[in-house]
């Protein structure tokens, strides 16, 4: 039975948080990619969850590295191509997290009352 690749990528970044995460997307979309999902922890992370085919994993290393995120060693490791022949011409699904390194405050959101 075929098991499935997940890819596990993060990084870091000290660029203005929504001109990044702009790049980010770009640049997945620029390797063949597409995000399926994703999720915003305040201003301090996003979690964009994408689909990569797995012939396009060199592509999105390049991409996402020009965007100046700097990826950890274990994610440049996971988007190196592999000679795996189960692997070959699959989808491959993964996430990649991306902390914002800065000093601002917490974004605070107002929730509204719920009646009651």
């Amino acid at each position: 039975m075929f098991e499935q690749k997940f890819l596990r990528l993060d990084g870091f970044t000290k660029a203005e948080r929504i001109g990044m995460t702009a790049r980010v997307s770009e640049a997945i979309n620029q390797a063949g990619a597409w995000i399926t999902d994703f999720h915003l922890y305040s201003n301090i992370l996003i979690c964009i969850n994408f689909e990569v085919p797995s012939t396009n994993l060199e592509k999105l290393a390049v991409f996402l590295q020009e965007t100046g995120l700097h990826l950890s060693q274990e994610s440049l490791e996971q988007l190196i191509p592999t000679n795996d022949s189960t692997l070959k011409d699959k989808e491959l699904v993964g996430t990649l997290q991306i902390t914002f390194v800065h000093n601002e405050p917490d974004l605070l959101r107002e929730v509204p009352a719920v009646p009651g």
